[in-house]
């Protein structure tokens, strides 16, 4: 298979909807604080009056709004501007996309300056024109750490709280600690560089072109490289009076939405890049949410499947759903539509790649590895559950 077919695609928004088997997809980005109540309810109604109704969290923290037709989509990108949900120019928008610690200003063990960073960094890529060439898919964030450890927030470029500074994370390479001014200025200057390539516009994928951009704006010689650590989204109480409220496969309905904004009076909703959202601490239950940490469905990842791509030949919602009791605690079962792995990119205990009723099995990696078992049904990969993760179950 080509490189040129395993491309998931661009990064949709308001000004760029791209088909899927299921109609449009158009996302909206949340402001750094989250969402207000009113602007909950604005993209519930969006959804339900314009699309089918189906809303997604992505892995990027945004929301995913699925079946609009491409007149509807353009009518749910002006709603959104007049509510104050989009920026009007579509390459100042594409910059508005930095993720932000869930907890910041909540949690006392983040960085009491993360939202105020992230704030800073925003007006600052907004203001600069010349990024206006970096793909739609580029992405920053800013990671104050805290119950959600340093390294959890990913993104092209993450600026990353230190005890006596920030650091700056590109490709997973980090510079020295820098100070609040020097680190935002070097998060620009990288993001230009890139910006100016001709061809590899994201650092994570090609390393010797990211070395050679590091080089060229004056960090190579002090970076170090940094791995991720591995981190599961806790549901229930969370620090700063917050609640954490699972959405199994990040897919919920607009009516979702509306009970959701009903629950947040003054305060407002946040989204995760692992498919939750955070909430007031009084946050009611609502069927369907995953409200303890005991839910199989933790577990399990999967995308919207045949019912809403177009390379996917099964529902492997209800393949993932059928095979949690199956998942040891503290593990991560991904059953992918297809090779692209849009619902889980990192690496899981045991990904599932559906081929027309069968599945292709990666142990410890993610779609694009090397496949370990090929070709098996369900009850062959019940075994290789049980043999392969017995130790961690044990």
């Amino acid at each position: 298979m080509s490189d040129t077919s395993l491309v998931r695609g661009w990064c949709p928004d308001l000004f760029a909807p791209m088909q899927a088997r299921d109609g449009f997809l158009v996302r909206i980005r949340p402001p750094i604080e989250g969402f207000e109540a009113d602007q909950v309810r604005a993209i519930a109604l969006m959804a339900s009056d314009h699309g089918n109704g189906t809303i997604e969290l992505t892995n990027r923290g945004n929301l995913q709004l699925r079946g609009f037709s491409l007149d509807s989509a353009r009518l749910a990108g002006r709603t959104a501007i007049k509510c104050g949900l989009a920026d009007q120019n579509p390459a100042r928008e594409r910059r508005r996309a930095v993720l932000v610690s869930p907890l910041a200003g909540y949690d006392p063990a983040c960085h009491p300056d993360t939202a105020a960073v992230a704030r800073k960094l925003q007006a600052e890529l907004l203001a600069d024109d010349r990024l206006a060439s970096l793909p739609g898919k580029f992405g920053w964030g800013v990671d104050g750490g805290g119950l959600f450890p340093v390294g959890a927030i990913s993104a092209d470029i993450v600026l990353q709280a230190r005890p006596d500074g920030w650091s700056v994370l590109c490709g997973g390479f980090a510079t020295k600690v820098l100070d609040e001014a020097q680190a935002i200025e070097a998060v620009l200057a990288i993001s230009f560089a890139f910006a100016c390539q001709s061809e590899v516009k994201r650092p994570a994928h090609n390393a010797s072109i990211t070395k050679d951009v590091l080089e060229r704006v004056g960090f190579l010689d002090c970076l170090q490289t940094m791995a991720a650590p591995i981190f599961t989204f806790p549901v229930g109480k969370l620090p700063g009076h917050r609640r954490g409220v699972g959405v199994p496969f990040g897919r919920l309905s607009a009516s979702d939405l509306y009970f959701l904004a009903e629950q947040l009076g003054k305060d407002r909703l946040r989204i995760t890049p692992w498919r939750s959202v955070v909430m007031p601490e009084n946050t009611k239950n609502h069927p369907g949410f995953i409200t303890e940490a005991t839910d199989l469905r933790l577990r399990i990842e999967a995308c919207i499947g045949v019912s809403g791509c177009e390379r996917a030949t099964e529902d492997v919602a209800q393949t993932a759903l059928a095979l949690a009791s199956d998942v040891p605690p503290g593990c991560v079962l991904h059953v992918s539509g297809c090779v692209k792995g849009c619902a889980h990119p990192r690496v899981a205990d045991m990904t599932l790649i559906a081929r027309n009723g069968r599945y292709d099995v990666v142990r410890n990696g993610c779609t694009k590895d090397t496949v370990s078992w090929a070709d098996r049904n369900l009850p062959d990969i019940r075994v290789l559950l049980s043999r392969e993760l017995k130790e961690i179950k044990a």
